[in-house]
Protein backbone atom coordinates (compact mmCIF):
# COMPACT_ATOMS: atom_id res chain seq x y z
CA UNK A 1 0.00 0.00 0.00
CA UNK A 2 1.27 3.47 -0.94
CA UNK A 3 2.43 5.36 2.18
CA UNK A 4 1.72 8.80 0.68
CA UNK A 5 -0.38 10.90 3.06
CA UNK A 6 -2.27 14.03 2.08
CA UNK A 7 -4.60 15.06 4.89
CA UNK A 8 -7.49 17.15 3.57
CA UNK A 9 -9.12 18.10 6.89
CA UNK A 10 -6.86 19.89 9.37
CA UNK A 11 -7.58 22.72 11.82
CA UNK A 12 -5.04 25.24 13.09
CA UNK A 13 -5.43 27.44 16.15
CA UNK A 14 -7.34 29.83 13.91
CA UNK A 15 -10.28 27.55 14.63
CA UNK A 16 -11.85 28.18 18.04
CA UNK A 17 -11.52 24.53 19.08
CA UNK A 18 -7.99 23.76 17.81
CA UNK A 19 -4.64 24.03 19.52
CA UNK A 20 -1.57 24.32 17.28
CA UNK A 21 -0.31 26.98 14.90
CA UNK A 22 0.18 26.40 11.18
CA UNK A 23 3.94 26.41 11.75
CA UNK A 24 3.69 23.76 14.49
CA UNK A 25 1.55 21.60 12.22
CA UNK A 26 4.08 21.94 9.41
CA UNK A 27 7.03 21.03 11.62
CA UNK A 28 5.19 17.95 12.89
CA UNK A 29 4.23 16.89 9.36
CA UNK A 30 7.80 17.15 8.06
CA UNK A 31 9.17 15.31 11.10
CA UNK A 32 6.63 12.49 10.66
CA UNK A 33 6.96 12.14 6.87
CA UNK A 34 3.49 13.42 6.02
CA UNK A 35 3.59 14.64 2.42
CA UNK A 36 0.95 17.34 2.61
CA UNK A 37 -2.22 18.71 4.13
CA UNK A 38 -4.88 21.37 3.71
CA UNK A 39 -5.76 23.80 6.49
CA UNK A 40 -9.57 23.82 6.64
CA UNK A 41 -10.36 26.11 9.55
CA UNK A 42 -13.97 26.52 10.63
CA UNK A 43 -16.21 29.03 8.95
CA UNK A 44 -19.67 28.28 10.36
CA UNK A 45 -22.12 30.49 8.51
CA UNK A 46 -24.69 30.55 11.31
CA UNK A 47 -22.05 31.95 13.70
CA UNK A 48 -20.03 33.97 11.20
CA UNK A 49 -19.01 37.46 12.31
CA UNK A 50 -16.06 39.81 11.83
CA UNK A 51 -13.98 37.87 14.35
CA UNK A 52 -14.44 34.59 12.47
CA UNK A 53 -13.72 36.23 9.11
CA UNK A 54 -10.51 37.74 10.51
CA UNK A 55 -9.54 34.28 11.77
CA UNK A 56 -9.94 32.88 8.26
CA UNK A 57 -7.90 35.72 6.77
CA UNK A 58 -5.19 34.96 9.32
CA UNK A 59 -5.43 31.22 8.60
CA UNK A 60 -4.95 31.78 4.89
CA UNK A 61 -2.11 34.24 5.37
CA UNK A 62 -0.26 31.90 7.71
CA UNK A 63 -0.78 28.93 5.39
CA UNK A 64 0.57 30.81 2.38
CA UNK A 65 3.54 32.07 4.40
CA UNK A 66 4.26 28.54 5.62
CA UNK A 67 4.07 27.26 2.06
CA UNK A 68 6.92 29.60 1.15
CA UNK A 69 9.00 28.23 4.02
CA UNK A 70 8.18 24.51 3.79
CA UNK A 71 7.30 24.26 0.11
CA UNK A 72 10.26 22.06 -0.82
CA UNK A 73 9.34 19.56 1.94
CA UNK A 74 5.57 19.72 2.18
CA UNK A 75 2.49 20.36 0.04
CA UNK A 76 0.35 22.95 1.81
CA UNK A 77 -3.10 23.99 0.64
CA UNK A 78 -5.52 26.72 1.67
CA UNK A 79 -9.08 25.75 2.55
CA UNK A 80 -12.09 26.19 4.78
CA UNK A 81 -14.66 23.97 6.40
CA UNK A 82 -17.84 25.79 5.41
CA UNK A 83 -20.48 24.92 7.98
CA UNK A 84 -24.24 25.23 7.49
CA UNK A 85 -23.99 27.34 4.29
CA UNK A 86 -27.72 27.43 3.60
CA UNK A 87 -28.46 29.02 6.96
CA UNK A 88 -27.36 32.27 5.29
CA UNK A 89 -26.93 31.59 1.60
CA UNK A 90 -26.17 35.21 0.69
CA UNK A 91 -23.32 35.31 3.19
CA UNK A 92 -22.04 31.95 1.93
CA UNK A 93 -21.93 33.27 -1.62
CA UNK A 94 -19.94 36.31 -0.47
CA UNK A 95 -17.50 34.13 1.49
CA UNK A 96 -16.87 32.03 -1.60
CA UNK A 97 -16.11 35.15 -3.62
CA UNK A 98 -13.87 36.81 -1.05
CA UNK A 99 -11.93 33.81 0.30
CA UNK A 100 -10.37 31.94 -2.64
CA UNK A 101 -9.33 28.43 -1.63
CA UNK A 102 -7.75 25.27 -2.92
CA UNK A 103 -10.39 23.20 -1.19
CA UNK A 104 -13.77 23.63 0.52
CA UNK A 105 -15.48 21.09 2.75
CA UNK A 106 -19.24 21.50 3.02
CA UNK A 107 -20.31 20.43 6.51
CA UNK A 108 -23.34 20.33 8.75
CA UNK A 109 -22.78 20.60 12.50
CA UNK A 110 -26.27 21.65 13.50
CA UNK A 111 -29.83 21.89 12.23
CA UNK A 112 -31.09 25.41 11.63
CA UNK A 113 -32.29 26.86 14.93
CA UNK A 114 -30.62 24.12 16.98
CA UNK A 115 -27.34 23.79 18.85
CA UNK A 116 -24.35 22.01 17.37
CA UNK A 117 -24.64 18.30 18.16
CA UNK A 118 -21.40 18.78 20.10
CA UNK A 119 -23.28 20.84 22.69
CA UNK A 120 -26.34 18.59 23.01
CA UNK A 121 -26.86 16.32 25.99
CA UNK A 122 -28.17 12.80 26.32
CA UNK A 123 -31.81 13.92 26.94
CA UNK A 124 -31.85 15.69 23.55
CA UNK A 125 -31.02 12.44 21.81
CA UNK A 126 -33.25 10.27 23.99
CA UNK A 127 -36.35 12.39 23.36
CA UNK A 128 -35.78 14.04 19.97
CA UNK A 129 -33.50 11.69 18.06
CA UNK A 130 -35.66 11.01 15.01
CA UNK A 131 -36.82 14.62 14.75
CA UNK A 132 -33.26 15.96 14.87
CA UNK A 133 -31.80 13.48 12.40
CA UNK A 134 -34.69 13.86 9.95
CA UNK A 135 -34.23 17.63 9.92
CA UNK A 136 -30.46 17.22 9.74
CA UNK A 137 -30.51 15.11 6.59
CA UNK A 138 -33.25 17.17 4.95
CA UNK A 139 -31.08 20.28 5.36
CA UNK A 140 -27.95 18.37 4.29
CA UNK A 141 -29.74 17.21 1.12
CA UNK A 142 -30.63 20.82 0.24
CA UNK A 143 -27.04 21.83 0.91
CA UNK A 144 -25.73 19.24 -1.54
CA UNK A 145 -28.24 20.42 -4.16
CA UNK A 146 -26.68 23.90 -3.71
CA UNK A 147 -23.33 22.16 -4.04
CA UNK A 148 -20.83 25.05 -4.16
CA UNK A 149 -18.11 23.14 -2.32
CA UNK A 150 -15.77 20.26 -3.14
CA UNK A 151 -16.66 17.41 -0.77
CA UNK A 152 -19.38 16.58 1.73
CA UNK A 153 -17.85 16.52 5.20
CA UNK A 154 -18.41 13.80 7.82
CA UNK A 155 -21.87 12.76 6.63
CA UNK A 156 -22.68 10.88 9.85
CA UNK A 157 -21.27 13.56 12.18
CA UNK A 158 -24.09 13.33 14.80
CA UNK A 159 -23.13 9.71 15.54
CA UNK A 160 -19.85 10.95 17.04
CA UNK A 161 -21.92 12.12 20.00
CA UNK A 162 -25.11 10.04 19.88
CA UNK A 163 -23.42 6.65 19.61
CA UNK A 164 -19.84 7.53 20.57
CA UNK A 165 -20.42 9.62 23.70
CA UNK A 166 -23.86 8.46 24.87
CA UNK A 167 -24.01 4.91 23.50
CA UNK A 168 -27.47 5.46 21.98
CA UNK A 169 -27.81 3.16 18.98
CA UNK A 170 -29.14 4.77 15.80
CA UNK A 171 -30.97 2.84 13.09
CA UNK A 172 -29.44 4.58 10.08
CA UNK A 173 -31.65 2.61 7.68
CA UNK A 174 -34.33 5.22 8.43
CA UNK A 175 -32.15 7.90 6.83
CA UNK A 176 -30.41 5.95 4.08
CA UNK A 177 -32.98 6.81 1.43
CA UNK A 178 -32.30 10.54 1.69
CA UNK A 179 -28.56 9.99 2.18
CA UNK A 180 -28.36 7.83 -0.95
CA UNK A 181 -30.32 10.45 -2.89
CA UNK A 182 -27.92 13.07 -1.55
CA UNK A 183 -24.99 10.99 -2.80
CA UNK A 184 -26.62 10.70 -6.23
CA UNK A 185 -26.95 14.48 -6.41
CA UNK A 186 -23.30 14.80 -5.34
CA UNK A 187 -22.15 12.50 -8.16
CA UNK A 188 -24.26 14.43 -10.68
CA UNK A 189 -22.76 17.74 -9.48
CA UNK A 190 -19.18 16.37 -9.37
CA UNK A 191 -19.06 16.85 -5.60
CA UNK A 192 -17.00 14.36 -3.59
CA UNK A 193 -17.25 12.86 -0.14
CA UNK A 194 -14.70 12.67 2.63
CA UNK A 195 -13.70 9.68 4.68
CA UNK A 196 -13.30 11.38 8.01
CA UNK A 197 -11.11 9.07 10.10
CA UNK A 198 -11.35 11.06 13.34
CA UNK A 199 -13.77 8.50 14.77
CA UNK A 200 -10.97 5.93 15.04
CA UNK A 201 -9.35 8.01 17.80
CA UNK A 202 -12.67 8.75 19.53
CA UNK A 203 -15.14 6.60 21.48
CA UNK A 204 -17.17 6.13 18.27
CA UNK A 205 -14.42 3.86 16.97
CA UNK A 206 -14.91 4.08 13.20
CA UNK A 207 -15.02 6.48 10.28
CA UNK A 208 -17.66 8.95 9.11
CA UNK A 209 -19.68 8.08 7.03
CA UNK A 210 -20.76 4.44 7.29
CA UNK A 211 -19.14 2.02 4.86
CA UNK A 212 -22.40 1.49 2.95
CA UNK A 213 -22.46 5.22 2.17
CA UNK A 214 -18.92 5.06 0.77
CA UNK A 215 -19.85 2.00 -1.31
CA UNK A 216 -23.06 3.60 -2.57
CA UNK A 217 -21.19 6.73 -3.66
CA UNK A 218 -18.70 4.58 -5.60
CA UNK A 219 -21.47 2.42 -7.13
CA UNK A 220 -23.26 5.58 -8.30
CA UNK A 221 -20.10 6.50 -10.22
CA UNK A 222 -18.44 8.74 -7.65
CA UNK A 223 -14.66 9.03 -7.91
CA UNK A 224 -13.86 12.06 -5.74
CA UNK A 225 -13.02 10.95 -2.20
CA UNK A 226 -10.68 12.67 0.25
CA UNK A 227 -9.31 11.36 3.52
CA UNK A 228 -9.24 13.72 6.48
CA UNK A 229 -8.05 13.32 10.04
CA UNK A 230 -10.16 16.29 11.21
CA UNK A 231 -7.12 17.06 13.31
CA UNK A 232 -7.39 19.76 15.96
CA UNK A 233 -3.78 19.35 17.12
CA UNK A 234 -0.53 18.22 15.55
CA UNK A 235 -0.55 14.79 17.18
CA UNK A 236 -3.58 13.57 15.21
CA UNK A 237 -2.44 15.04 11.88
CA UNK A 238 -2.27 12.25 9.30
CA UNK A 239 -3.47 9.59 11.73
CA UNK A 240 -5.47 6.51 10.67
CA UNK A 241 -4.85 6.90 6.94
CA UNK A 242 -4.22 3.17 6.69
CA UNK A 243 -7.79 2.49 7.82
CA UNK A 244 -9.13 5.09 5.39
CA UNK A 245 -7.26 3.56 2.46
CA UNK A 246 -8.41 0.06 3.38
CA UNK A 247 -12.03 1.23 3.37
CA UNK A 248 -11.60 2.68 -0.11
CA UNK A 249 -10.06 -0.51 -1.43
CA UNK A 250 -12.90 -2.52 0.09
CA UNK A 251 -15.40 -0.20 -1.64
CA UNK A 252 -13.64 -0.75 -4.98
CA UNK A 253 -11.63 2.46 -5.25
CA UNK A 254 -7.84 2.37 -5.62
CA UNK A 255 -7.24 6.09 -5.13
CA UNK A 256 -8.14 9.08 -3.01
CA UNK A 257 -7.86 12.78 -3.85
CA UNK A 258 -6.05 15.94 -2.88
CA UNK A 259 -7.24 19.33 -4.15
CA UNK A 260 -5.42 22.28 -5.65
CA UNK A 261 -7.24 25.33 -7.05
CA UNK A 262 -10.54 23.50 -6.47
CA UNK A 263 -9.46 20.65 -8.75
CA UNK A 264 -9.07 17.03 -7.54
CA UNK A 265 -5.84 15.14 -8.12
CA UNK A 266 -5.92 11.36 -7.82
CA UNK A 267 -3.47 9.67 -5.42
CA UNK A 268 -2.94 5.96 -5.97
CA UNK A 269 -3.43 3.81 -2.87
CA UNK A 270 -1.63 0.82 -4.38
Amino acid sequence: MNNYIFDSHVHSNNSFDAKDSVKELCEWAVKNEIQGFCITDHLDINDCDEVMERSIIKSHEETREASEIYGDKLKLRVGIELGQPLQNQQLSERILREFPCDFIIGSMHNVKGEKDFYFMGKPDFQHRLEELLTKYYEEYYEMVKWGKFDVIGHITYPLRYIEGNFNIKVDMSKYNEIIFEMLKVAVDKNVGIEINVSGFRQPYGKQFPDFNHIKEYKDLGGEIVTIGSDSHNRFSLGQHFKEGKELLLEAGLNHYCEFENRKPKMISIL
